[in-house]
């Protein structure tokens, strides 16, 4: 009895230490991965594939709302950003719009369809209040840095923006 007592003594402090360590290792891991996490966010999309990615979002969504859109800016308007390093980078942006579709146009029931298409890209949503009509945005997906819908009566507009990549808005 006296020895197992001695043994409970030993390793419990044993136990403790070996705890501690293993707690240690999993701080470290940790702290590595969130250290190695900005080089992993580096952009890795070329112009190119940017602007597809950000002409298809803005397809996706013309195509199921219908009508006629005319290209106000864009696809070809570049600007400056900042890539997940810190460095400067460029994204594309294009800006769509159309007119009065006739007596089928529905701003809510088109703001809540493009929502819901959205949200099931992965995207996050926000709904801003806007007195002239719903507007929202779209977030992440992975293919577009965001995209947005005014829903206004009569002058419907779609905005994306591309993923920010290497290079410099100026000489595109």
């Amino acid at each position: 009895m006296e020895r197992l007592r001695r043994t409970m003594i030993v390793a419990t402090p044993v136990r403790r230490v070996a705890g501690s360590a293993l707690a240690l290792v999993m701080v470290i891991a940790v702290l590595a991965a969130c250290a190695r996490q900005p080089e992993e966010r580096k952009s890795s999309v070329d112009p190119d594939t940017a602007k597809q990615q950000m002409i298809d979002a803005i397809d996706d969504v013309t195509k199921h709302l219908g009508g006629v859109w005319k290209p106000r800016t864009g696809p070809d308007a570049p600007e400056h950003c900042e890539l997940p390093d810190g460095t400067q980078g460029a994204h594309w942006v294009y800006l769509t719009g159309r007119t009065s579709s006739g007596d089928s146009e529905d701003p809510e029931s088109d703001a809540k369809a493009t929502l819901a298409r959205w949200k099931s890209q992965g995207m996050k949503i926000e709904r801003w209040a806007d007195p002239d009509g719903p507007a929202i945005v779209g977030r992440g997906g992975g293919s577009i840095d965001s995209i947005n819908l005014y829903a206004f009566p009569g002058n419907y507009t779609v905005e994306a923006i591309s993923l920010c990549f290497p290079g410099d808005a100026d000489s595109l």
